[in-house]
């Protein structure tokens, strides 16, 4: 009697089992054929394991705006591992030390008033935007010609409370 109970009861798990695999079976392979229906003859001729760069969109065309960040950040980067060398540097003068130490506190503080400009900019005006600060002037290059002459004051603004700069000391760029 109990052995019954068992061959009941491991036949019914065993059932049970084989109707989850098969529902899911059933429910994941309708959208795996639809997923290869959908690839067009031109994509099917390129091979999908080949490199593809990070900065192009789907045309091929590379986003000025990105590549321009980048070379940005390398710049960026470049000068700061060079100012910690000096830093690092026993040889260095204490003066030269001093000097660099302060450089690289400016530094860090025009990138954090540039990515907050930038983000600002995107948010009060739906703009992309790309800021350079040199510590004297600031230039702004936006990605399309803003709609409103308010918008170029209001970006204006933002730039001078952000850096404290002059409103002459501001450029903006527009992108064609």
């Amino acid at each position: 009697m109990v052995f019954k109970k068992r061959q009941v009861v491991t036949s019914a798990l065993v059932l049970a089992l084989g109707a989850a695999v098969f529902v899911n079976w059933y429910y994941t392979k309708p959208r795996a054929q639809a997923s290869t229906a959908d690839v067009s003859v031109t994509e099917a001729a390129e091979n999908l394991g080949d490199a593809q760069y990070v900065l192009s969109d789907v045309s091929g065309k590379e986003d000025p705006f990105a590549a321009a960040r980048l070379k940005r950040e390398r710049a960026h980067d470049t000068a700061i591992e060079t100012l910690q060398e000096i830093l690092r540097d026993s040889a260095a003068t204490q003066a030269a030390a001093t000097e660099a130490s302060a450089a690289l506190a400016k530094l860090t503080e025009n990138m954090a008033a540039e990515s907050d400009v930038e983000t600002l900019i995107g948010a009060k005006t739906g703009l992309d935007s790309l800021v350079i600060l040199d510590g004297k002037s600031a230039e702004v290059l936006l990605a399309q010609t803003p709609s409103e002459s308010a918008v170029m004051l209001q970006i204006t603004e933002i730039v001078v409370q952000k850096t404290g700069l002059e409103a002459e000391d501001v450029t903006i760029i527009e992108a064609s």
